[in-house]
């Protein structure tokens, strides 16, 4: 007699064997739906931050690249510089503003990004409560505008010698600062006369643009977005219309001299 044969199937794939069958599909496999993502209109985005005054913060990484795109075909060789220069920039919210820089210098003034006057401590003295105001009687509030108004004619009378007397050092950074804005290459401006350029333009009130710079993290982004700030804003300063005829003078009076 042949002895029965031994089943050497082990016990633990007995039971992945009956686990799949419990589990198995009943039918054909479904295909997975892809999901098809809407295209962005590029045009209508960009109008929605030139005329419509939404802030860029509120602009999508997809508008953003579709902006971009957009501006590659109608500007060519020089969006596409501004694409390489946004690679450059570490953060998101850098390189919308970056973009919307870009797009006010040369395609609409009203994209350019405003940036927020940080408050002097003048301003935090000089304005009263609103609250305090509205408990004070009318003869006090009536009185503290007074006092305000000599306060702020004072503090005019004693910036106004300051302001017609520059320092000596100052039409020396504004000359090299048109250099840029007439189209010098930003890249080419060392670290020592960035710092001139900033230093000069706190002096005359624009202290937010170091403010904007201190968020850049490469110095080649730092002195570009210095240069797109110069030409925005150059019309503004005081010394730029009377920078030219200066340094047309400097070498008439060398030559008299000699």
């Amino acid at each position: 007699l042949s002895s029965p044969p031994v089943c050497h199937t082990s016990r633990a794939s007995l039971m992945s064997k009956a686990f799949e069958a419990q589990f198995q599909r009943s039918g054909p496999a479904s295909p997975r739906p892809e999901r098809e993502s809407a295209p962005v209109d590029a045009a209508s985005a960009l109008k929605r931050f030139t005329e419509g005054g939404e802030k860029a913060d509120t602009m999508s990484g997809k508008e953003m690249y579709a902006i971009v795109d957009m501006l590659k075909r109608e500007h060519g060789a020089e969006a596409a510089a501004l694409e390489a220069s946004l690679l450059k920039v570490k953060r998101q919210l850098d390189k919308k503003i970056m973009l919307l820089d870009w797009v006010g210098e040369h395609v609409s003034p009203a994209a350019a990004v405003e940036k927020p006057r940080r408050a002097s401590l003048a301003d935090c003295t000089n304005t009263a409560p609103p609250a305090a105001e509205a408990a004070a009687p009318l003869a006090t509030a009536a009185d503290a505008i007074k006092r305000q108004q000599a306060s702020r004619s004072s503090a005019t009378q004693e910036a106004a010698p300051a302001a017609a007397k520059p320092p000596a050092e100052d039409g020396r950074i504004a000359r090299m600062a048109a250099l840029f804005v007439e189209g010098k290459d930003a890249l080419s401006m060392t670290g020592g006369e960035m710092f001139e350029v900033i230093g000069w333009l706190k002096r005359l009130g624009h202290a937010e643009v170091e403010d904007s710079l201190i968020r850049v993290r490469l110095q080649g982004d730092k002195k570009t977005q210095l240069v797109s700030y110069l030409k925005r804003n150059w019309a503004t300063l005081p010394t730029a219309a009377a920078e030219p005829a200066a340094a047309a003078a400097e070498p008439a009076a060398d030559t008299a001299a000699a």
